[in-house]
């Protein structure tokens, strides 16, 4: 299957499970008008909520630069279903040489079963021209599970598989099926500070020597209740890369993160 087929199927199919979902709870809540109105105000509400992020380096004179990351999170969460979209771009340039050109963008449903267990479907498109990436669409399926729920300490452990078709800078191609095994951990210091932990694996199910490890560890500072300073370092470890590459980035950024 091309790739740009496969991912608009995907694509599709989130965008028909989505509203499926939503209408479905739509369709309960209208049946639930006949219901004693203290089930009603148990009903769980639809939350939506966005975050971005922003920052800026620009020098003149004797040296040029000028470096940008901007970042954002979208999440709409009703009943058993939470629907996310990410977006991250960097973006660096050294006077009239661009050094850096890095974009990664996804979309994901999740459903609950349980208090612990969730099932979740995604598509996500990245494209690191200095890792060698023209463009790489991956397809996840897998299931979710909540193994900590503390007052301060929230760990998620995920498993499952996906499918990526990349496409290389030299024009190389290459289809193949994937693992794929995550962990999220978030620390609380207060409600609105808090340290994240995600680390994800993917190895290549055809070849055993190309697997790929994800990680990013990011502190946000609040300095009111809708602002606050971001730090953040990602590494990105590719144990086969293009010919040519290296097979590390890394990349830290800071920033100023807004919630809306």
């Amino acid at each position: 299957m091309r790739p740009t087929n496969l991912a608009c199927t995907v694509a599709l199919l989130l965008a028909f499970v989505a509203p499926a979902a939503l209408a479905q709870d739509a369709s309960a809540s209208d049946r639930a008008q006949d219901t004693p109105i203290v089930e009603k105000a148990q009903r769980t509400p639809a939350i939506s909520k966005l975050t971005t992020d922003f920052g800026f380096v620009q020098t003149s004179g004797n040296t040029q630069v000028t470096t940008m990351n901007v970042g954002e999170r979208f999440t709409h969460e009703r009943g058993r279903f939470t629907l996310s979209q990410t977006f991250a771009l960097v973006y660096g340039k050294q006077r009239d040489t661009l050094n850096t050109n890095n974009l990664r963008t996804s979309l994901r449903g999740d459903y609950k079963i349980d208090k612990v267990f969730a099932f979740f479907l995604g598509a996500g498109y990245d494209r690191n021209r200095f890792a060698g990436i023209e463009r790489r669409f991956e397809e996840q399926i897998g299931l979710q599970a909540r193994v900590l729920a503390a007052r301060a300490d929230t760990i998620r452990v995920e498993g499952g598989g996906s499918v990526t078709q990349q496409i290389a800078v030299n024009g190389g191609q290459e289809n193949f099926p994937s693992a794929r095994g995550a962990l999220a951990w978030r620390h609380a210091f207060t409600p609105s500070s808090y340290f994240n932990q995600n680390v994800e694996y993917v190895p290549n199910l055809t070849e055993n020597t190309d697997w790929r490890l994800n990680t990013e560890s990011s502190l946000i500072a609040p300095l009111s209740s809708r602002l606050g300073l971001k730090l953040s370092y990602v590494i990105r470890y590719d144990n086969l890369p293009e010919p040519g590459f290296e097979r590390m980035d890394k990349l830290f950024t800071t920033g100023i993160q807004l919630t809306f």
